[in-house]
């Protein structure tokens, strides 16, 4: 089979690889599709470090079961799943806060992923409840975004809301949590540079949409600044516009992912009388991947529009240049 490896910093190469063998408990996926996360994107530039290369990324990902080994699974069911496979039994997976697990590794991050024809989902994987089973009706490419829209789920969860949000950063992830937002009936706001995913959040009826240039305009028309900003970029220049956005005891959430070595520093006296509540959300739960499957299941909410651009798997070194130069909105590989 086909399959895009990660092999250390700045080298993505496609390979010819067996298809994976299984063992008891195990099933084998054939791949349809798999979303270009800005996550991957970074690991290749050498940027973040939990990642363990070689290995083949993507984890964002529509399959087919074509081989179960597992009594539980039954072949040509269509499926997502849930990369995080923790030990399910310390402190904190009993609280479902797997990502925090000692033991904890990741489907695209530590085994092989979704940048391939098939990819192998282990028994502990199976048993720990991270194949999310869909309808067939379902559209391939809705399913590639229940992982991400149960992050940004998970994001909402944590966060402090009440009558006003800024977004910063127009992406898929972004405009997600303009989806949600506006599900959630707050008056919403994205600051983005590029023209093309202003133009989108505007068609999901943001109730405001700037430009780095325009702030002061944005800061009238909320009558200075908003309860609660969430960082869906990891451009340094959005940190500081966080804090001009936010309203005496705004909440802050910093989603985006930064590389190793960015540091944030606060003045601890005006973060005192500022009264700021300061969190990173990241990843997301069982609770919110199961979610987020319900949510498209149910037609709840739609990705229309964003899936932009999709690459053939041979062509992969090219998608993530797509991605890196942020062309449209999201991009995949469809092996």
């Amino acid at each position: 089979m086909k399959a895009a490896v990660f092999e250390s910093a700045n080298k993505l190469s496609i390979q010819d690889k067996p298809i994976p063998k299984l063992e008891s408990g195990d099933v084998l996926i054939k791949v349809e599709l798999c979303g270009i996360c800005a996550s991957d994107l970074m690991a290749l530039k050498g940027e973040i470090t939990d990642y363990s290369p070689p290995v083949v990324m993507g984890h964002e990902l529509s399959g087919i079961v074509t081989e179960s080994r597992h009594n539980a699974v039954t072949m040509g069911e269509r499926i997502t799943v849930n990369p995080m496979i923790s030990c399910g039994k310390c402190h904190y997976c009993r609280k479902d806060l797997d990502k925090y697990c000692q033991e904890l590794y990741g489907i695209g991050h530590d085994i092989d992923g979704g940048y391939a024809e098939y990819l192998r989902v282990p028994k502990q994987a199976v048993e720990n409840g991270c194949l999310l089973s869909v309808p067939d009706e379902i559209p391939t490419e809705e399913v590639m975004f229940i992982e991400a829209l149960g992050c940004c789920l998970n994001a909402m969860r944590e966060t402090i809301f009440h009558e006003s949000l800024a977004i910063l950063g127009a992406g898929s992830i972004g405009l997600t949590f303009v989806k949600l937002a506006k599900l959630k009936g707050l008056q919403t706001f994205v600051v983005e540079p590029l023209e093309h995913r202003r133009k989108m959040a505007e068609q999901l009826d943001a109730d405001g949409v700037a430009n780095l240039d325009e702030i002061p305009k944005l800061m009238d028309i909320t009558n200075g600044g908003v309860d609660t900003v969430i960082l869906a970029t990891n451009n340094v220049d959005a940190l500081d516009l966080m804090f001009e956005l936010a309203k005496r005891g705004a909440c802050l959430n910093f989603f985006g992912l930064f590389p190793k070595g960015n540091e944030l520093k606060l003045e601890l006296e005006d973060l005192h009388f500022m009264g700021y509540k300061i969190l990173a959300s990241w990843a997301f739960s069982r609770w919110s991947m199961n979610e987020a499957r319900k949510m498209i299941v149910e037609g709840n909410i739609k990705f229309d529009g964003f899936l932009t651009h999709c690459f053939p798997l041979e062509r992969a070194v090219e998608a993530f240049e797509n991605g890196k130069n942020r062309c449209g909105v999201k991009t995949a590989l469809a092996p």
